[in-house]
């Protein structure tokens, strides 16, 4: 081991602290603490699962020495040379309370944001959709691809058009009317359900809709009360609930899904969002995709002019030599000239590079109302949001709080709220999560959609119909359902539920959340309490040690909370599962696509768990708990969890994992939040309004 001399450190030291705040961005040590150590440590060095760190006394050449020849823990000797060096160095210099206090917010990093799969979709159904109102919505996801959400209209295309006639046979009813995942099986008219009109010299009821091009289900709905399926499809499943829906397929050969072909967004563990820029690499399937969809949207596309559209897909004006370009390639055919900027760099990428502005660099104005539009609103920002980059009203304080304020207003911001909360929680996956159909045959496609539609339409009627706050989202004592989500969990009603048994409550309560973190044929306490720690607590545990194996052999007879509990007994498993498994077998009364039950493999399921240490790893203290509730209120109530929020909140918005570097930001909105008590409306405008939202290193 080589022991740098004492006169060199204490130089380094000496120059560090004279020249300002100890530099996280630039720190290799910082970087590899964060990858190799964080995990164990805390994130400043606080301690967990390892010792504290912060303030160490001990030298660099110590610090060298432990590092060199015992660390990482399940791998000693992979951190040796430069760097143990440049570790041991960062925790004499970088985890110092001195050196971790929060007297300013620096700048954040610049980058170019790839656009996602949902941004590209949404940007380029608000610059082409086109026709008139035809289906009411909630939503921008409530219409097809091309169309928009104004005003409670979805503004369609003719050719995702389906007519619908109803028999009634000589008897009487006051309404008919259609519901189906295009508009998420809507009770009621005034809910959203598409009405059929009374022919009295036909005697028959009629409509037609533009419902989007692809498979759709549905069924007719019958005084707002029979649910019944449609005698003139052409084809028909079963609901999973003991009757058919309808099937209905249409395509329209003028139409092209411009996200059909771009690969799926990768999703690093701790990560749970499609947002990561680092992530975000164009690859030959995205250079394909890209050239697909921008030839046929450039087909479909009515004549434009080069300067408007350009504005709107470049999110700015066109420099000068843009405009000649463009204009040239509009002169000789204008379809290539809209295909061009289709496949630019300036369209498919958000710029948030800015410009020099002292030492350092500030977001332009176009950039600017750029990122407040995908943040609050999912799309590329309006003309008026442009026109207010133009004319300066983004340039201070004020002006941003207005503009955030009046995006938090837009419907659009309700669908991403829901959409932050789908991602979140991992609901969404429910989609595609493997049950199998001879143990769970009622949990259909139908029945998927209509748990993500509770998550999301909770979500959103939490954050801008009820408190708004954090602790209602865990703690809620109801939920938001369809029929056929109502059916599915016993509901006798539909849209706002409360539960009077005092199972559920919150977001850990609803299906979508308990099957996705549960295998095809049983439960696992392991996927359920790794989603409390990582999820809600951003408590990340150290890999599994390569010798751990899987679960020993035990009685299959036996209930996955006692399978489970051999975890405890295995040294080399207990270090972390006395931390996860004790969470999640609290969860055991709920089956593996989420419905509640008393006994599994006909023996009682003990009840409660073990929110051991919600604050922080390895402080030594028990939350015990009998009931999902009571467990929900504990994590309610964590300021662990309330500042885990904050951080999934601003890796959803801005796309990046947090670092040392960004820390202070992110602690300052914490109080924020806190302050506001809990109040996330408020934190998304605050979040905003901190100095590193425009500012860049």
């Amino acid at each position: 081991m080589r022991a740098r001399p004492l006169c060199v450190v204490v130089m380094f030291v000496a120059c560090s602290n004279s020249d300002g705040p100890y530099d996280y961005a630039n720190s290799k040590g910082a970087a590899l603490y964060q990858e190799q150590c964080q995990v164990c440590h805390g994130e400043t060095g606080e301690g967990g699962l390892g010792p504290q760190l912060r303030d160490s006394k001990k030298s660099v050449g110590d610090l060298e020495g432990i590092i060199s020849e015992r660390m990482p823990a399940n791998a000693p000797g992979q951190c040796t040379g430069e760097c143990a060096s440049e570790l041991a160095q960062f925790i004499r210099e970088g985890l110092t309370s001195s050196a971790l206090a929060c007297n300013a917010v620096p700048p954040s990093a610049r980058r170019l944001r790839l656009l996602t799969r949902r941004e590209y979709r949404a940007t380029v159904k608000d610059l082409f959709g086109t026709g008139a109102p035809a289906m009411s919505c909630a939503r921008e996801t409530d219409c097809a691809y091309r169309d928009t959400c104004s005003s409670g209209q979805c503004e369609p295309t003719a050719c995702d058009a389906q007519t619908f006639v109803f028999d009634p046979q000589g008897r009487t009813y006051s309404h008919v009317h259609v519901a189906g995942d295009f508009n998420q099986w809507a009770s009621t008219i005034a809910a959203g359900g598409l009405p059929l009109a009374y022919d009295a010299a036909t005697g028959l009821w009629a409509g037609t809709f533009t419902v989007g091009t692809g498979r759709h289900l549905y069924k007719l709905v019958l005084d707002e009360q029979q649910w019944i399926s449609d005698p003139r499809a052409p084809a028909s499943e079963s609901d999973g609930l003991g009757g058919q829906n309808s099937v209905m397929e249409l395509a329209c050969s003028a139409s092209v899904d411009p996200i059909a072909n771009l690969p799926v967004e990768s999703r690093k563990a701790g990560f749970p969002f499609d947002t990561d820029s680092a992530a975000a690499l164009v690859t030959a399937a995205h250079v394909d995709a890209y050239l697909a969809a921008a030839e046929k949207l450039a087909d479909f596309a009515a004549p434009v002019d080069v300067k408007t559209i350009g504005r709107r897909l470049f999110r700015r004006p066109l420099t000068a030599d843009e405009l000649t370009r463009y204009q040239a390639l509009a002169t000789m055919d204008p379809k290539t000239a809209l295909h061009a900027m289709l496949v630019s760099p300036e369209f498919l990428y958000r710029s948030e590079l800015g410009e020099k502005h002292g030492d350092h660099y500030r977001l332009t104005p176009y950039e600017i109302a750029t990122a407040l539009s995908f943040m609050f609103v999912g799309t590329t920002p309006s003309d008026e949001l442009l026109d207010a980059a133009e004319h300066g009203e983004l340039d201070n304080a004020a002006g941003l709080e207005k503009w955030a304020r009046a995006l938090l207003a837009d419907p659009r911001a309700r669908s991403q709220v829901g959409e932050l909360v789908l991602q979140w929680t991992g609901a969404q996956n429910v989609l595609t999560a493997d049950k199998r159909a001879d143990l769970f045959p009622d949990f259909t496609d139908a029945t998927r959609a209509a748990l993500v539609s509770e998550t999301r339409s909770f979500a959103e009627h939490v954050v801008f119909d009820g408190s708004g706050t954090f602790g209602e989202l865990m703690t809620a004592d109801y939920t938001i359902v369809d029929p056929i989500a109502a059916k599915f969990y016993g509901f006798a009603g539909t849209g706002r539920v409360s539960y009077t048994d005092g199972r559920r409550a919150g977001l850990l309560g609803q299906a979508s959340v308990l099957a996705t973190t549960a295998h095809s044929d049983q439960t696992s306490p392991v996927l359920r309490g790794l989603l409390v720690r990582r999820n809600f607590l951003c408590q990340e545990l150290p890999p599994p040690p390569a010798f751990a194996g899987g679960l020993p052999a035990v009685d299959p007879n036996a209930t996955t909370r006692d399978r489970f509990e051999m975890h405890s007994k295995n040294g080399a498993c207990a270090g972390c599962h006395h931390y996860i498994d004790s969470v999640g077998a609290g969860l055991e009364r709920f089956d593996p696509v989420g419905r509640w039950r008393d006994t599994e493999n006909g023996k009682p399921i003990a009840a409660g768990g073990n929110m051991r240490d919600v604050e922080r790893l390895g402080t030594g203290t028990d939350a015990e708990y009998e009931t999902l509730p009571e467990l929900a209120q504990t994590i309610a109530t964590s300021t662990a969890a309330q500042s885990c929020f904050v951080r999934q909140y601003l890796r959803f918005s801005r796309g990046v994992r947090e670092t040392l570097a960004e820390r202070c930001a992110r602690v300052k909105l914490e109080a924020k939040l806190a302050s506001a008590g809990g109040d996330i409306r408020e934190l998304m405008v605050q979040s905003v309004l901190s100095p590193d939202f425009v500012e860049r290193r």
